[in-house]
Order: C-alpha cells, then structure tokens, then sequence
C-alpha cells in the first residue's frame, strides 16, 4: 500500500479531452479536480512567454513556421483547437499570463520551459517566464521545470525560494542518478518518464530529500505501480481517470 496519495498533475491541461495547452484543457483539468497543470512556454518573436509546445505551430494549430517567428499579437489569433476537433474552434493559442487567473486557490502550475528557448533581449527566457508568475503573484503556486538543466540553475540563482525540477533525458542524462542531478541544478522535484523509474531511481531521489513526478501515466496498470513504487506526482493526459483508479486502488 502507497504511504501517500500522489498529486495528480495534468499534463498540457486535460489533453484527452481537449487540444493540449488550450484554455479549454485547462478548465477541463480544474473540472476534474487535479492537484496542478502542467503546461509548455515559448517565446514570440517579442519574447512574450506563450503557452506551446512545438518549436513549430503546424502540429497543434492552423498557424505555419516557427513560434519564435511570430509576433504574440499574431500568436493570440491563431486556431490552436480545431486540429483536434472542430467543436474546438474557437480555441487560440494562450498568453502564459492568461492562465494564473484561473487556478483555483490550492491548484499549483507547473510550468515547462522548453530547452531551446532563446530571448532576443537583454532579458534571458528564464528571466522573462519568471517574471510573469511574478507579476501574477503566484510564485508560491509554480513550479518551474526544463529539460535544460542550465535554465533551472537559473532560476534557483535568481531566487532559491522558486520550486523547480528538473526533467531527465536518458541520451544526455545517461548513467547521471537523480540526486546528483538534483544537486548540480539545485532543483528539488526530479522528473522521469514511466520508462525510465525503477525502484532505484525512487531510493536515490527520496533518501536525497528530493520529490519525484512521473509522466507518461496511460493505463490502471501503470498507477499501480506508480502508487506501490510511492511517487510523489503523475504527470497524466486523463486525471479524472488517475483520481477514479487511485480512489479504487487504495479503498
């Protein structure tokens, strides 16, 4: 039996459901009660932080090219959502300062930087993403994560207080243990893949005083072993179906 319940972290929103890092996903995900968001930032081509994942819009919009081509005034009136259904429509691509209004009051935002992400002024990506939680007044509620390990560090430099993590790669990543990860970014919050946790990997990051969240969670079978190897998050595209299985798990 798990020792705890693990957070429920919607992955690009609720995904299933709705197009990822929509507006729609979103209000889906807090429908279903999970514990937080999860969702990607890019820049425009005026460095203001957008909700995307793809270097290019082709995948997950009508728009063409690359997003850091793009003027965010541009970016706002693209159709991010009919690619998924046409009932979706009406979805645009989101600002990142768009979505802290929503949460509600206990719901936490971890927020993704993507690791090739550039700022074209004196202002640095991380700085900029940084800065928007700032202006929210949400810093106590986001936890910031990245691939690019250098981008954390960055943060945790600016202010040590800010929750990060960081997400393992298993090309460049290779034979690294979480926790020596863990110190070198000055993250608290290592993220994997279901692929890639072992019980080992749940030993090195807990006996280092770090916090584990796992992505790619698709079937019962997998929250199983998620709840018997005692992670701390699930990163999920369905969490109403993670909530219902864990409920009837742990009964």
């Amino acid at each position: 039996m798990p020792t705890k319940t693990p957070l429920i972290i919607a992955h690009r929103g609720f995904s299933d459901e709705a197009p990822e890092n929509s507006m729609a996903a979103f209000h889906k995900a807090i429908e279903a009660k999970c514990d937080m968001i999860e969702l990607d930032v890019r820049l425009s081509a005026d460095n203001v932080p957008m909700v995307f994942h793809d270097r290019r819009l082709q995948r997950t919009s009508n728009g063409n090219g690359a997003i850091n081509q793009k003027h965010s005034r541009q970016l706002v009136a693209i159709d991010n959502g009919s690619w998924f259904s046409p009932k979706f429509s009406r979805e645009r691509i989101p600002l990142l300062k768009d979505i802290f209004p929503i949460l509600k009051k206990e719901m936490r935002l971890n927020i993704e930087i993507k690791p090739d992400v550039v700022s074209t002024n004196d202002t640095s990506a991380v700085e900029l993403v940084v800065q928007e939680a700032e202006k929210a007044k949400a810093l106590s509620k986001v936890i910031f994560t990245s691939f690019n390990h250098q981008m954390i560090r960055e943060i945790s430099e600016i202010d040590e207080t800010v929750q990060t993590g960081v997400i393992y790669n298993p090309i460049t990543h290779f034979r690294k243990s979480p926790s020596t990860l863990m110190k070198n970014s000055r993250a608290k919050i290592f993220v994997c893949s279901k692929f890639q946790i072992t019980s080992d990997v749940v030993a090195d990051t807990h006996d280092a005083g770090y916090l584990l969240y796992v992505y790619g969670v698709k079937t019962g079978r997998d929250v199983q072993r998620l709840l018997d190897l005692n992670v701390d998050g699930i990163i999920c595209n369905n969490p109403r179906f993670v909530r219902e299985t864990i409920d009837l798990l742990t009964k």
